[in-house]
């Protein structure tokens, strides 16, 4: 598949159960299953840019949804962008994965300072704090290398400083194209 992580295999096992009890052949579930790039804003594949790959996961408005995006890059390198309008959730489990998975934490938005306060108490290393959201693309483009991996997955929702989701994972698309 082109897709990838746990949480999209078992939805791609869901949706064949589905399809065979509705009478789908295999050679078109294969079909089907092979050629689906995904959802957009939902680790959505941008660009590579100097062998480091850009996704935007801007549908992870919550910190469930962004440790699925981070639990499917199985070699971790990832340069993290997160933050946006807080939803004063429990940060512990997703600041533990951080901590384990990224090479460096951008923060930014109404949450960076409560995130931040949560990635130093679960020993997150190499955290940034910025004012803009072109600030969080142009950093990580600075610091990104291959083998590392850039990703939007905000674990927040958009509207300190976007319309909604898809108007912030458009504007994270065009940021990276003109990098």
């Amino acid at each position: 598949m082109k897709i990838f992580g746990a949480h999209n295999e078992q939805n791609a096992l869901g949706a064949i159960a589905c399809a065979y009890y509705a009478g789908v052949t295999v050679e078109n579930m294969t079909k089907i299953l092979k050629s689906f790039k995904g959802v957009e804003h939902r680790i959505e594949y941008v660009k590579t840019i100097n062998g480091v790959p850009y996704y935007n996961d801007s549908k992870a408005t919550n910190t469930d949804s962004t440790i699925k995006a981070l639990e499917a890059f199985k070699d971790g390198h990832i340069i993290l962008l997160a933050g946006g309008h807080d939803k004063m959730t429990d940060l512990t489990e997703m600041m533990n994965l951080i901590k384990t998975k990224t090479d460096a934490l951008i923060l930014l938005g109404e949450a960076k300072e409560r995130f931040n306060e949560a990635a130093i108490k679960a020993g997150v290393k190499n955290i940034y704090l910025v004012d803009s959201f072109q600030a969080a693309v142009d950093k990580a483009h600075e610091l990104a290398k291959a083998p590392q991996v850039v990703l939007l997955s905000p674990a927040c929702s958009s509207y300190d400083m976007f319309d909604n989701f898809p108007h912030r994972g458009k504007v994270f698309k065009e940021m990276v194209n003109k990098l």
